[in-house]
């Protein structure tokens, strides 16, 4: 399925050096990255391609960030529970900061779609997603189409 993506600027939406925004940022590219068991080295690059475009990077720096991401996928790889709950509680912070929440979501997406597409494990945690966020996942495109296929 092809989505159309919805333009968010990044800069109208995060804080410069805003940790949680960046920890829910990498906890929900995790998440995604995970879905299907693994993470590929697609979702990994289009995860630092959009965190490049960041405010928050500026201040916490690619290294960190991909710091971030390793031990998170390490929490995933060692117990599966764990690295979910733990990503979770990070996504869950951004909750009630709406424009916040759809640049996770769109990064999300884009991570889900590096690897050709959205497969019914990566669409679940973006469902998921939405809902820990209380976003409309319909605004994202993500709701199959009548007839026709997911």
């Amino acid at each position: 399925m092809l989505r159309k993506q919805t333009p968010i600027d990044f800069g109208d939406v995060l804080t410069p050096g805003d940790v949680f925004q960046m920890d829910a940022m990498v906890a929900a590219c995790a998440m995604v990255a995970q879905a299907d068991g693994w993470v590929t080295p697609d979702e990994r690059k289009r995860m630092i391609d959009r965190m490049r475009n960041s405010p928050t990077l500026a201040f916490l720096g690619v290294d960190d960030v991909l710091v971030l991401f390793d031990a998170l996928n390490l929490r995933f790889e060692r117990d599966l529970d764990d690295g979910e709950a733990t990503a979770e509680v990070a996504v869950a912070r951004l909750r009630g900061q709406t424009g916040a929440s759809r640049l996770l979501i769109e990064t999300a997406c884009s991570v889900a779609e590096a690897d050709g597409g959205f497969d019914a494990e990566e669409r679940a945690v973006i469902f998921r997603l939405c809902t820990l966020l209380e976003v409309d996942p319909a605004s994202f495109h993500l709701m199959p189409r009548e007839g026709g296929p997911g």
